[in-house]
């Protein structure tokens, strides 16, 4: 059963929002943090959502909560949020190790997106992956 439909509407917008930037539901709740099930809840209108999820909403996918509590106003903010380091900004290219790291380090968002792409490729190329193992295994047995 459906809580209040102020939570049944926020659900609906916050799944609208996660098909907008084409995630899986695993993906958007590794990025925010919570269990895929929890999200999956919240989408269904069933769950109780804190604040603390509504600030890495707007931090991680620069969600406009005006439109995610009323429905009015754009989906997203405007201003996009940007993470600077030192030199390194997020628009610049990942061409040194250290700048992968500090992004797998310091975003949820992209550590998801990672691990996203990683299991879609291992599913593609499992074949590929075993014969390689085996491979190595027949190499260093050990």
């Amino acid at each position: 059963m459906r809580k209040h439909e102020s939570s049944v509407d926020i659900g609906d917008r916050l799944k609208n929002i996660r098909k907008k930037l084409k995630l899986h539901q695993k993906e958007m709740a590794v990025a925010l943090q919570i269990a895929p099930s929890y999200l999956c809840e919240i989408e269904k209108g069933n769950g109780n959502p804190g604040p603390e999820l509504f600030v890495r909403l707007a931090s991680e996918f620069n969600v406009n909560m005006n439109y995610l509590f009323t429905g009015k106003g754009e989906m997203f903010s405007d201003a996009p949020l940007k993470i600077k380091i030192q030199e390194f900004d997020v628009d610049d290219d990942i061409d040194t190790p250290e700048k992968l790291f500090w992004l797998l380090e310091k975003s949820v968002f992209f550590r998801g997106m990672i691990l996203s792409q990683a299991n879609k490729l291992l599913y593609q190329e499992r074949e590929t992956v075993k014969h390689s193992l085996r491979k190595e295994k027949l190499k260093n047995p050990y």
